[in-house]
């Protein structure tokens, strides 16, 4: 299998960059590519760096609690959403509207903080589009090497 130098690691695979270079959310499903697609971000100075770190966030906190039970998780739950939140409002591209959403969902059972983490990040998944296409045009050009 023949591979292409990424800067993160020795290698990845041609065919790892062709999944890369087809969605991004198959950069948001491998660890190596989230790294290489942050890297590029910090690099090139975009604001989807931030919003980045914020789908991590997100994805993190719903990873944890996909198979637990949330009455148990309640305290956790509030204190990552906190966390949430805080960095929601550092990143450009979400409304006054949304972060307001944000603010009052804070006191809301865990499930309705579920529900709002889970549209937050598909909100930050949208937003890194265009800088996601700017990546994969990188990518793409990589491969060509």
């Amino acid at each position: 299998m023949s591979c292409v130098p990424c800067g993160e690691c020795n290698s990845v695979s041609k065919a790892d960059l062709d999944r890369w270079t087809n969605s991004l959310k198959h950069v948001l499903a491998n660890p190596t590519a989230i790294r290489m697609f942050q890297a590029y971000l910090n690099q090139c100075k975009l604001d989807s760096a931030e919003m980045l770190e914020l789908w991590k966030m997100c994805d993190c906190l719903l990873q944890h609690t996909h198979k637990k039970k949330l009455d148990h998780e309640s305290a956790k739950i509030s204190s990552d959403y906190n966390a949430i939140v805080a960095q929601a409002n550092e990143v450009e591209g979400l409304t006054g509207h949304q972060l307001r959403r944000l603010e009052e969902t804070k006191s809301s059972s865990p499930k309705k903080i579920i529900a709002r983490v889970e549209k937050l990040r598909q909100t930050a998944y949208e937003l890194m589009q265009h800088d996601y296409g700017l990546f994969r045009k990188k990518l793409l050009k990589d491969l060509k090497k």
